[in-house]
């Protein structure tokens, strides 16, 4: 440890701090389980899905199914499934679509290419970036 020693006072405060947080079973199992996970496959390819897709399109694909399968349920005949594997497609097309236009666009403006939408203000983005989250094992080592 680095600076003058603790006093006996000092010594005993920290003593008594550690008895006390020693008797909270409770923290203890948490801080005990607290540490790195060994990494999953299923975690992985969720993961990889969440790059190659945006939350959009997921939620686009899983809303439309619901609804597909609860109207396919009520009136199970072959037109009315065809039909609704065809707006079930055509929705979730349409969704892919534009998060790859929006992509796209972000990118350009990014790269500043002309023609692009203009960069948000330094201040807009230095307000964004404070706005999220940084948790502790975020942060570089030091």
């Amino acid at each position: 440890m680095d600076g003058p020693a603790l006093s006996g006072w000092e010594r005993r405060l920290l003593e008594e701090i550690e008895s006390d947080l020693r008797q909270d079973t409770r923290l203890d199992r948490k801080l005990s389980t607290m540490g790195a996970k060994p990494p999953s496959r299923v975690r992985g390819v969720l993961h990889a899905a969440g790059r190659r897709m945006s939350a959009g399109v997921l939620l686009t694909a899983l809303v439309m199914s619901v609804i597909c399968i609860s109207i396919g349920v009520r009136t199970p005949t072959t037109a009315v499934l065809t039909a609704l594997g065809v707006v079930w497609a055509a929705s979730v097309a349409a969704a892919a679509a534009a998060t790859v236009l929006l992509r796209r666009r972000t990118a350009r403006r990014d790269r500043g290419e002309p023609g692009a939408a203009p960069p948000a203000e330094p201040d807009e983005r230095r307000e964004r970036r404070d706005r999220r989250e940084r948790r502790p094992w975020d942060q570089p080592e030091a």
